[in-house]
């Protein structure tokens, strides 16, 4: 069901990763919004250093993005007996559920490493065998906090994030040179991509209002020199959108 939020005349600037930024475009433009997408990230997949057998032998399997889920399915990953499954947010549950994977369960909005780890199945590990399934590098909170409540916690890595593809940035510098209203960014790589990317017109990006999915990425968006901060409740489309909503409805009536 499309919620009844009108966003016509808003231009938005869609910066994460493919599949999920033609999908957040779609929805966009299903409310009336311009998109444009200019993937500020690519995903490219990477064989697990750790054997898929070995995955049975853990008490428990965290999926910390959808595309955590999709790229371990392109290597071979099967529904596994007896092994829990623990989920980063609604849009990762889905797609184990789709997969035939039973989510044991998943962390509350904001759908962060920090409010994952509120769920009070993942409190007690101590003794317990985790594997973090994951993309390449990003932040360590999650295995280092489930290592100090004791559990025994592994990484496999199964996918890789790159900088954007030159296509991306030449449309980026495009996009700019028009009337954008608003920016998303979904995490401080994509962030970092941007800024970067936006070489020479770093200024016009700087003046537009920025949605971000957490009290971290604002503070880093800040820092960056966004004065314009819009803090939308979750990475979910929806919290995305909504949160453009409430802006344009605010910004109306100021």
């Amino acid at each position: 069901m499309v919620e009844d939020w009108d966003l016509t005349g808003i231009r938005v600037l869609v910066t994460r990763p493919e599949p999920q930024a033609s999908r957040l475009c779609q929805s966009i433009q299903e409310r009336g919004g311009v998109a444009y997408n200019c993937p500020m990230i690519d995903i490219t997949p990477l064989q697990p250093a750790l054997p898929l057998a070995e995955w049975r032998r853990y008490d428990w399997l965290i999926f910390v993005s959808a595309n955590a889920v999709r790229f371990a399915l392109d290597v071979g990953m099967r529904p596994m007996a007896d092994v829990r499954i623990a989920a980063i947010g609604p849009a990762t549950a889905k797609v184990l559920e789709k997969a035939g994977f039973p989510v044991t369960c998943q962390a509350p909005a904001p759908y962060t490493s920090e409010s994952l780890l509120t769920v009070p199945a993942l409190r007690e590990v101590a003794g317990q065998k985790l594997l973090i399934v994951k993309g390449q590098g990003g932040r360590e909170l999650l295995q280092e906090t489930l290592r100090d409540r004791g559990a025994e916690v592994s990484v496999a890595e199964v996918y890789r994030r790159t900088c954007p593809r030159q296509q991306a940035v030449e449309r980026l510098h495009q996009v700019l040179s028009e009337n954008i209203t608003v920016v998303t960014a979904t995490s401080g790589e994509i962030l970092a991509n941007l800024i970067k990317a936006a070489n020479g017109m770093t200024g016009r990006l700087l003046q537009l209002p920025i949605v971000v999915v957490s009290e971290r990425l604002a503070d880093l968006a800040q820092c960056k020199g966004f004065t314009h901060i819009i803090i939308a409740a979750s990475a979910s489309d929806m919290a995305i959108l909504k949160a453009i909503e409430q802006w344009r409805v605010a910004a109306a009536e100021s």
